[in-house]
């Protein structure tokens, strides 16, 4: 008995790993998305692009992690295993704990590093209180 859970928990753990690590270009990983996250995800992908064309695009457990001197901030689906939301798209910061937050949009949760932000619409997106958040963290990463 023991020994079917621990090959069936095995088995999970390889297809959860799989799942986590499989993404290594935006489009592999847009093409992963359900049509509403695809939106949001291209969204902020055009928008940091946009306004912060300094930082690169680098991968960690198969989500987009933009980053400058060190990781800034990353897009984590709801589809994606481990995102704790039922739908949308997470906006991690991993320097969540040193920001502002003057807008009460990060949340810590449990957590006591990485905050998120979590995008369910576009139409719930203010560009301007997302820009300054984003501006933020690049500031706390010293590359401007």
């Amino acid at each position: 008995m023991l020994l079917r859970k621990a090959g069936k928990i095995e088995k999970l753990t390889e297809y959860l790993h799989m799942q986590l690590a499989r993404h290594k270009d935006f489009d592999s990983f847009l093409d992963d998305l359900n049509p509403s996250e695809r939106t949001i995800c291209l969204f902020l992908k055009q928008l940091i692009q946009l306004n912060f064309p300094e930082l690169t695009v680098t991968w960690g457990y198969g989500v987009p992690y933009f980053k400058g001197r060190k990781r800034i901030f990353f897009l984590y689906p709801a589809s994606m295993p481990y995102s704790g939301i039922q739908e949308g798209v997470n906006l991690g910061f991993t320097r969540g704990y040193q920001l502002s937050n003057d807008h009460g949009l990060i949340q810590m949760g449990q957590r006591k590093e990485v905050g998120y932000f979590c995008l369910t619409h576009l139409a719930n997106i203010s560009s301007e209180q997302l820009l300054e958040i984003l501006h933020e963290a690049i500031l706390l990463d010293g590359i401007q």
